[in-house]
C-alpha cells in the first residue's frame, strides 16, 4: 500500500517476460493515458519448490518500474486496509471466554440423552472388547 495516495511518480508493473520497454511504454500511453518518462525492467525467475521427486516452478515474469511525467493521484478507497484493521480490532475486543462458552453450548457431545451408548449390543449374544463387561442373554 502506498504511503501517500497523491503525487505518485513511479509505479511497478508485472508483465510477461517477452514485453520490451517500448511496448510497455506504448501500452501505458495508449490504453491508460499515462505520460511515461522512462521504463526500467527486471527479468525475475519464478520460485521453485521441490517436493520429494516433483519440482514445482512458478512462471518467470518481467517487473517494470515506470516513471511518470505527471504525478498520479489515486483514491484511498482502492485499498480497504482501514476497514480490515477496524474489523480486526472489533473482533479482538470480544472476549475469548464468550467464544469458548458459545462453542461449549453447541458441542455435539453435550447432548447425553440423544447419544447412543457405545456398548449397546446389536445381537442378543454379544461380547465386546470395547465394553468393560460381557452382555449375555
Amino acid at each position: 500500500m502506498p504511503n501517500s495516495f497523491t503525487n505518485i511518480r513511479e509505479i511497478a508493473i508485472k508483465t510477461i517476460p517477452s514485453a520490451s520497454k517500448i511496448e510497455i511504454k506504448r501500452v501505458l500511453e495508449s490504453l491508460y493515458g499515462f505520460q511515461v518518462e522512462k521504463v526500467h525492467t527486471l527479468n525475475i525467475e519464478g520460485k521453485k519448490k521441490k517436493r520429494d521427486w516433483l519440482l514445482i516452478a512458478k512462471p518467470d515474469y518481467k517487473k517494470a518500474y515506470v516513471t511518470l511525467k505527471n504525478p498520479l493521484s489515486i483514491s484511498p478507497d482502492l485499498y480497504p486496509i482501514r476497514i480490515i484493521e477496524e474489523d480486526k480490532k472489533r473482533v479482538h475486543k470480544q472476549t475469548k471466554s464468550s467464544v469458548v462458552q458459545e462453542e461449549a453450548r453447541s458441542h455435539w457431545l453435550d447432548d447425553e440423552g440423544e447419544r447412543a451408548s457405545p456398548c449397546t449390543p446389536p445381537l442378543p449374544l454379544y461380547t465386546s472388547t470395547f465394553c468393560k463387561y460381557e452382555i449375555v442373554k
